[in-house]
């Protein structure tokens, strides 16, 4: 309807005027003049009526519209005529606008969406820390977080929490283990959730012990099918019967990712037994804080860093560490991968500009092959106001359209991400296509085409007609400078990645001081209610079935195989206490022999070692290095003190090293003990196989899981696969960077190679004449190589120093080599060229075989 409004307005108008002047002339006929004279007068006195009708026209608010449509219509047409153009540039701009849509909609999901909590900027996570020893994100005694509590004016509130195990008990089968919280009655209202059905515990219910559950979202779907009589149901942790009142909200997993439960802290049973009595040397829940709004967070720490001053000289006995650390909840949760996806987004946004750089080349040669059709528009009155919004609409079409595929590539992406990427990404399932993501979509798209078209917009109609093939200094300059550019950029990128991949070659080819090929590994957790001398038995007779299955070569026992937390302090006989202590763990059956870790002195456990035998231990070489360098440690004693010190120790054996703490880690000081002298109910059983593990991973699970119906089932891995898990984040950023710089080199490539190839048919006509003059063949070829390679030598070398100022950035991501590294500067302009040079071949041969009577006619 508005069109023909306007058609109408249009219409009007003009019969206005020919009534006009028909009037006009009526009254000059009446003077006596012939009509034909009449109407010729009236015209003269009105003046140009196309004149009037065009200016009522462009003074309308249809005149831009109208342009606008005018120009997208031209440009649809000339690209349908121009198919493999509109597609090689579309296909382009996808690829760069989809990469930079799927990481940025993680980063989106990741690092810039709030946490879903209650103004959630204000909450922080408080830790113990001993800078001077390295020991960080230490927990706090409860006593000590009375203190914290009582004397920080800082924090609006605060609340203790830790985790525990339970055994849920099932019909049909051993029970599951699963994590609860044991929290405060302030720990919801501190992060300002809700439930979603019924309520959660009082201070009045925690006060008084009572045994009342909140239930996670999955937990409720899974037990109870989503069901509102839930409340009020009875719910069995391990033997403790426990009534629910709550269910939260599916988005809520806090603290714990795998939170099933939560429950006052004071209904468990460690509460009476060990935790409402425990020291301040009992270092083991977590704290979570409020700040007060407007206060900073530099000045919560200054205070938070004089209560620990405080704490430690008021009580020299409990061997506070010496500071606090406030720690924002966001930083926290984000602290560990920001500085990976920001690397991330930042290669995927050089790798767009390089995409944006072949575009303006291309866009600029066919602007170049239009300069005739260009000069003949403004010959007939086309400004170059005109002619540059033709050549902007153009490449908005071929963005808008780049930009569609990129989305619908950006959401596969994305897909593949998040089924890929390593599990210790915050909130990465969370990521998805929203209305911020579809805007930076949109906003690149615009980008993409204003960074593309916008110099052969600039210099579109500023020379005359000239030659078809003939070209201007300037244009040639700019091509040369983006080719370059497009060579500096992919520099960074190919240097990034080199270094990244350096440094995850080097990380897998470290030794793990054991073999884990054909290693499987299962953690079985007995929790409460077996006795030490049962659980003895428990894992003896339990390793002694897994030995006993085909194909099994033996089987062994550890607290925990890839990690171990050291011990508060260590006493050496005839030294002093020092913090820096070894990690201590129990070992069961032929650990040494299974793990495939190799006893370098003393000797191995054997059955006298029970539990009223005398305490011994094996060390491994970096802690007899450490505690007795220089000296044979076989018959030293230490012991771990505390507020009940362990009995003397004595080293009996001294076992190679092995990475329990990470690959990337140094190796610290360890003591295994007899599982007999340091018993747990939770140990890693691990089972060396003589063929693939995973063929027998089904025997050795059913022949452990028969042996007592009452421990919870439990999953078989193989240690490769566990240590794959802690290579994964590192070998995600190494494959994403490495597939944007391959994207990058690709990219380069075509870049080049369309630059050589336009440089050929432009001096088609010299090159005839060379070749007519006596030129050889190689004397062309390198005449098209030396272009070529000069560009890309230019190119590398500006890269060189782009590289390593913005590598710095990656120094902390970095494993075995910095950030300036030699082999990997030299490696990647040689690959950089190399490609430039075979992207140079082809131009350069089709102009070696240049006929020189053909190119003599050729203009």
């Amino acid at each position: 309807m508005t069109f023909w409004r306007k058609k109408r307005a249009s219409k009007d108008f003009a019969d206005e005027i020919q009534s006009h002047l028909a009037h006009e002339a009526d009254d000059l006929q009446r003077s006596d003049e012939k009509r034909a004279e009449a109407e010729s007068a009236a015209r003269r006195t009105f003046g140009n009526v196309t004149l009037v009708q065009e200016s009522f026209y462009e003074r309308g608010r249809w005149l831009l519209w109208d342009q606008i449509s005018r120009d997208f219509r031209h440009a649809l047409r000339l690209l349908w005529r121009r198919p493999g153009f509109a597609s090689i540039v579309i296909l382009t701009l996808a690829l760069g606008i989809g990469a930079n849509t799927a990481i940025f909609s993680v980063v989106n999901a990741v690092l810039l969406r709030p946490l879903p909590y209650k103004d959630s900027a204000r909450l922080a996570m408080l830790w113990s820390e001993d800078p001077a020893h390295n020991v960080q994100e230490g927990r706090v005694s409860l006593l000590n977080f009375a203190d914290w509590k009582a004397r920080s004016r800082s924090f609006e509130d605060m609340t203790p929490f830790i985790g525990q195990t339970f055994l849920l008990g099932n019909k049909d089968g051993p029970p599951e283990r699963m994590r609860s919280a044991r929290v405060s009655a302030n720990f919801f209202s501190l992060l300002g959730v809700d439930p979603i059905l019924g309520r959660v515990f009082s201070a009045d219910e925690e006060n008084r012990g009572e045994s009342v559950v909140v239930l996670s979202y999955g937990l409720w779907q899974r037990r109870f099918g989503g069901s509102a009589q839930a409340l009020g149901a009875d719910l069995m942790l391990d033997t403790r019967k426990s009534r629910i009142i709550g269910v939260m909200p599916a988005s809520f997993q806090y603290p714990f990712a795998d939170t099933q439960v939560w429950e006052p802290m004071t209904a468990h049973p460690y509460w009476a037994a060990r935790d409402r009595n425990g020291p301040r040397s009992f270092s083991i829940w977590y704290a979570l804080g409020r700040i007060r709004p407007g206060v900073a967070w530099q000045e919560a720490q200054s205070e938070f860093s004089v209560i620990a001053r405080q704490l430690e000289t008021e009580h020299p006995e409990s061997k506070n560490l010496p500071d606090i650390r406030v720690v924002p909840l966001y930083t926290q949760t984000t602290g560990r991968v920001r500085l990976s996806l920001i690397v991330l987004f930042g290669s995927v946004v050089l790798m767009l500009l390089i995409a944006c750089t072949n575009v303006a080349n291309l866009l600029l040669a066919r602007s170049s092959a239009r300069e005739r059709e260009f000069s003949v528009r403004r010959a007939l009155g086309a400004g170059r106001g005109t002619l540059a919004a033709q050549l902007l609409t153009e490449s908005l079409v071929l963005s808008i359209a780049g930009g569609a595929l990129g989305l619908a590539l950006a959401a596969a992406a994305l897909k593949a991400l998040i089924a890929l990427g390593p599990h210790d990404i915050p909130r990465l399932n969370e990521a998805h296509i929203d209305p911020r993501v579809l805007l930076f979509a949109l906003l690149l798209s615009l980008f993409a085409a204003t960074a593309s078209a916008l110099w052969p917009a600039l210099r579109t109609g500023t020379t005359l007609a000239r030659s078809r093939h003939w070209n201007t200094i300037a244009d040639r300059s700019i091509r040369n400078i983006l080719v370059v550019a497009e060579f500096s950029v992919a520099l960074v990128l190919l240097a990034g990645a080199g270094l990244m991949l350096r440094s995850f070659v080097l990380l897998q080819n470290v030794n793990p001081g054991f073999r884990p090929e054909k290693l499987l590994l299962m953690r079985i957790d007995l929790h409460i209610g077996k006795t030490a001398d049962q659980q003895v038995a428990y894992f003896r007779e339990a390793l002694d079935r897994a030995q006993s299955v085909p194909g099994v070569r033996s089987a062994a026992a550890i607290t925990d195989l890839l990690r171990s937390d050291p011990e508060d302090s260590v006493e050496i006989e005839g030294r002093l206490p020092q913090q820096n202590a070894p990690c201590d763990d129990g070992i069961a059956g032929p650990f040494f022999e299974t793990a495939g870790i190799p006893l370098l002195r003393g000797r191995v456990f054997s059955d006298q070692d029970r539990r009223a035998s005398p305490p011994v231990a094996i060390i491994n070489e970096t802690m007899a290095r450490l505690y007795w360098p220089n000296e044979n440690p076989i018959d030293k004693r230490f012991r771990f003190p505390g507020q009940q010190p362990s009995p003397w120790i004595t080293v009996v054996g001294v076992a190679g090293d092995m990475h329990r703490q990470g690959l990337e880690n140094q190796i610290a000081p360890q003591v295994f003990r007899p599982h007999a002298q340091e018993t747990d109910d939770m140990l890693d059983v691990i089972v060396r196989t003589t063929s693939d593990p995973q063929s027998v991973a089904a025997s050795v699970q059913s022949a452990i899981q028969s042996l007592d119906k009452s421990v919870a089932k439990f999953s078989v891995t193989t240690v490769d696969q566990l240590l794959g898990e802690q290579t994964a984040a590192r070998r995600f950023q190494t494959s994403l960077l490495g597939l944007f710089s391959l994207a990058a080199l690709l990219l380069s490539a075509i870049g080049i190679y369309g630059l050589m190839h336009f440089f050929v048919a432009q001096r088609t006509n010299e090159i005839g004449v060379r070749m007519a003059l006596g030129a050889r063949q190689v004397n062309v070829l390198v005449l098209v190589f030396r272009q070529g390679l000069a560009l890309a030598a230019v190119g590398v070398t500006v890269g060189i120093f782009g590289a390593f100022v913005l590598t710095r950035l990656l120094s902390t991501l970095l494993y075995g080599v910095t950030p300036t590294d030699p082999v990997t500067f030299a490696a990647a302009p040689a690959i950089l060229l190399s490609v430039a040079a075979c992207a140079c071949w082809i131009p350069a041969r089709h102009a070696a075989r240049i006929d020189p009577m053909v190119a003599l006619r050729h203009d």
